[in-house]
């Protein structure tokens, strides 16, 4: 069987153009006439997200894919170095603990630590490397309205009446997938997590406070929580994020849709500097307190999941990413996408001769039990987030503590996962998948 030459892949966020960028790098070798095609449904790249984290794993990721060197070059602007998030009680403004990505000498685990960058920045540098791959091309304004398979070949139809037709599509599409709710898996929709974040980009020059943290702090209390974190070398951006429960109905008070008027958009803006306030205005940690009563420009994001168990796969389509296993973001989400790009391109090089779906089955064995893990811990970790009474949330303050020192181990041992030194088992060998999916188990971020 020949190897796919013509691979289409829906979605240019982070997980499609790592996906194309290992790809490239993968089958290359193989197929000297190979081509990808990223096709995005907005016209530019988007803008919205806010700043994200980059934890050791990703940012070892980002460097296996060329994508950290290009960070690097950005100078101030590539990120903030962050050796930890450090943990705060809003109610006493005392120190809770911290989730270190440094081991217990400050050492990066192979010599990486945390960073914090802004979205639309790590997208620049990703676009970077793609102009130097010959034989990826990104597309912009390309809305998929469904797909089918035709004669050992898949194609996907788009919005404007074009279709584009290939060997191989993979869907990257994100959490609202049109690649899973208009071909693969329509009865798997996303779903409201019944929280949200709402974010805020302002210089720290303007904030008189003395900042509490050193790189990064999450704020906690018994209404949410508030991320503080600088997002460029310089420290003269302070990203900040609110982690609050609303309702489906509290949704529509604050947020912003395209059409609104000035008066509308203006009045829904300070109800919801209104709600920030109402949580978390009389936090015992000035540095917060002077964020949340600030003029900034909050936008709200709700959160969306899609439950896990649904399919991955068909005959010549597959979801990796958010579009088949979104979850409430934890610290380490992003390393999740980089993590299915780099080991899917792997599994399809070596697989390469081999029919698509065997490819697809081998995949979904040695990533299916560990994002259902990650799945479970994620919406475990954001419950803490959810609205609690005084002693439920002293009770949480009390044993977080605990909870990070005896977890410890473990995150360490994540951070330390690395996708490229994983041993790719022959696909027709069912006990070394089956040791393989054992090993990546225990590997589980």
């Amino acid at each position: 069987m020949q190897p796919p030459r013509n691979i289409i892949i829906v979605g240019a966020g982070i997980g499609g153009i790592a996906c194309a960028l290992a790809l490239s790098r993968e089958l290359t070798p193989f197929v000297p006439d190979l081509k990808i095609t990223v096709f995005e449904r907005h016209n530019i790249l988007s803008t919205s997200g806010g700043a994200i984290n980059l934890t050791p794993v990703a940012q070892r990721h980002l460097a296996q894919l060329g994508v950290l060197e290009e960070l690097d070059r950005m100078g101030p602007e590539g990120g903030a170095d962050v050796a930890a998030i450090e943990l705060f009680s809003m109610r006493s403004g005392h120190s809770i603990g911290s989730i270190d990505f440094t081991d217990q000498r400050g050492n990066g685990f192979g010599g990486y630590k945390g960073r914090r960058v802004m979205r639309i920045v790590l997208s620049m540098a990703m676009m970077a490397v793609v102009e130097r791959s010959s034989n990826v091309e990104i597309v912009f304004g390309k809305k998929v309205t469904g797909g089918e398979e035709i004669n050992d070949k898949a194609v996907v139809h788009f919005h404007d009446g074009s279709e584009a037709i290939g060997d191989l599509v993979i869907g990257c599409d994100g959490v609202h997938s049109a690649v899973r709710t208009r071909w693969l898996d329509p009865n798997r929709p996303s779903e409201y997590t019944g929280f949200s974040f709402v974010q805020a980009t302002m210089d720290s020059g303007s904030i008189s406070s003395r900042a509490h943290f050193r790189s990064s702090a999450l704020n906690i209390s018994r209404h949410g929580s508030v991320l503080t974190s600088y997002c460029d070398r310089d420290r003269e951006q302070v990203f900040a994020s609110a982690i609050v429960q609303l309702s489906e109905e509290a949704l529509q008070t604050y947020r912003l849709e395209p059409g609104q008027d000035w008066a509308t958009q203006n009045r829904m803006k300070r109800a919801l500097r209104g709600e920030l306030n109402h949580r978390f205005g009389k936090c015992a940690i000035p540095y917060v307190r002077e964020i949340v009563d600030s003029e900034a420009e909050w936008m709200l994001y709700p959160v969306y999941h899609v439950c896990p168990g649904g399919r991955w796969y068909n005959n010549r389509v597959v979801l990796l990413g958010d579009a088949a296993h979104a979850m409430p973001p934890r610290d380490e989400s992003a390393a999740y996408a980089l993590d299915d790009a780099i080991l899917f391109a792997r599994i399809l090089a070596r697989y390469r001769t081999e029919p698509l779906e065997g490819v697809f089955d081998a995949y979904e064995r040695l990533r299916r039990s560990t994002i259902n893990h990650a799945f479970k811990e994620s919406s475990r970790m954001w419950d803490r987030n959810r609205d609690m009474g005084v002693l439920e949330s002293r009770l949480k303050e009390w044993t977080l503590p605990f909870y990070l020192r005896s977890h410890r181990d473990e995150r360490e041992a994540a951070w330390d996962f690395d996708a490229m030194k994983i041993a790719i088992p022959m696909l027709d060998s069912s006990e070394d998948l089956v040791t393989l999916h054992s090993f990546l188990k225990e590997s589980a971020h």
